[in-house]
């Protein structure tokens, strides 16, 4: 399967068409390529609707560029499974919508990456 139908398949995911219609409320053109709720957490970023700390900001950016598995993997779905990070469904606007993205992306990076919150 060619990624972009991949991603597709993974954009219609309840979670990703409401970044979709977020991201075109907020004036942005929805990429393919890319999960739509990732390319509005980078959008609210970008626009400083939401504060995100440097390893985070970088970690959502590198998403924009995975391959279709890699993100599946990183996301820890099972086949089939919903992409669903806690308080989405209730967000409001891009800046809400994109802390309940940014708050799951960061807890997948401590679970994935260890000693990503350890002291230095």
């Amino acid at each position: 399967m060619e990624d972009n139908g991949f991603y597709d398949d993974l954009n219609a995911m309840p979670v990703n068409t409401k970044a979709r219609v977020i991201l075109e409320e907020a004036g942005e053109k929805p990429l393919g390529g890319c999960l739509h709720c990732v390319q509005a957490a980078l959008c609210a970023i970008e626009r400083e609707l939401v504060t995100a700390e440097t390893d985070l900001t970088e970690t959502v950016k590198a998403m924009m560029a995975w391959r279709p598995q890699r993100i599946v993997n990183f996301l820890m779905l099972i086949a089939d499974e919903e992409y669903d990070p806690a308080g989405w469904e209730g967000a409001e606007g891009l800046g809400e919508f994109a802390g309940a993205i940014l708050d799951d992306i960061e807890s997948k990076m401590v679970m994935h990456f260890p000693y990503y919150r350890s002291p230095e």
